[in-house]
């Protein structure tokens, strides 16, 4: 299959031209597909109609398909269990999906988890000009240009990672552990296919660096947070009608700008797993 992979931005992202993804793909395709992920980091293609089982299928090609981690009060859903749908439609006056509104701060999926996501998928359903920017930073970057004196002393760290269900923006210090889905993780990681070093840490799940002074912790997480929000490190995605977007979740943190809530964003969310490293 002929195509083009065309760079988007000197920190991250890549478009890729001339695949339908409604369509099978071949392993050398997808081999290629795979190579542009890892060389970018995020993927983008544009002008796509797909269904959620296409969505499905594409992500199986890379790794195991995740399941959408429902808080308990969600566990009925008519979509597909991998689906999460990410919208600000509503019905009867509810939402009919998860995070509907406004900003959203920097955070990598499900570090929640014991095993994080490797990837995120979202396909754009329906969205307006205003409907919420996704904004991707590099952890490669970030954590090439911190100060040594930092990345040494948090060499052998780890930090904790909490998640209320629903929080866009973190309004507490800290979330109830006891009802809060919370695990531990290095706050710098080694990805396990380009074997570079990236931040872990993120200003919407992460609390602490566990056994370490507090104060000094969290200022060290502060710093860490500015260097994440500096331009050069950061991929502005302005999303359109059938963009389908995958990322990495081991290298980058994303995040969403606010945007007025008459403008209609809807997006689907099919997560990999594991990523097939044979």
């Amino acid at each position: 299959m002929e195509f083009e992979v065309r760079q988007m931005s000197p920190a991250c992202g890549a478009e890729i031209i001339g695949i339908d993804l409604r369509q099978q793909l071949q392993p050398e395709t997808v081999a290629a597909i795979r190579d542009a992920w890892h060389k970018y980091h995020v993927v983008v293609f544009r002008d796509q109609e797909l269904s959620d089982l296409d969505q499905i299928r594409f992500v199986g090609y890379l790794g195991s398909v995740g399941e959408y981690m429902r808080p308990k009060d969600l566990q009925e859903s008519d979509n597909h269990p991998s689906v999460m749908m990410i919208t600000n439609i509503r019905e009867n006056g509810e939402p009919i999906g998860a995070v509907p509104d406004g900003e959203m701060m920097f955070h990598t999926d499900t570090t929640y988890a014991e095993n994080p996501h490797d990837a995120t998928t979202l396909f754009a359903m329906q969205v307006t000009k205003d409907g919420g920017h996704t904004l991707f930073s590099n952890q490669y970057m970030v954590y090439d240009a911190l100060p040594e004196k930092i990345k040494t002393t948090l060499a052998d760290k780890q930090a904790m990672n909490v998640f209320e269900f629903g929080t866009a923006v973190k309004t507490k210090h800290r979330y109830d552990r006891s009802t809060s889905p919370h695990h531990p993780h290095p706050v710098f990681k080694r990805h396990p296919v380009t074997g570079r070093l990236a931040v872990f840490v993120c200003p919407l799940l992460t609390e602490e660096i566990i056994d370490f002074p507090e104060d000094k912790g969290e200022e060290i997480l502060q710093l860490i947070y500015q260097y994440q929000e500096r331009q050069e490190f950061i991929l502005e995605h302005v999303w359109q009608k059938g963009d389908f977007v995958m990322w990495d979740n081991r290298c980058l943190v994303h995040a969403r700008t606010d945007f007025p809530r008459d403008q209609t964003r809807q997006l689907r969310r099919v997560t990999m797993l594991d990523e097939k490293l044979a």
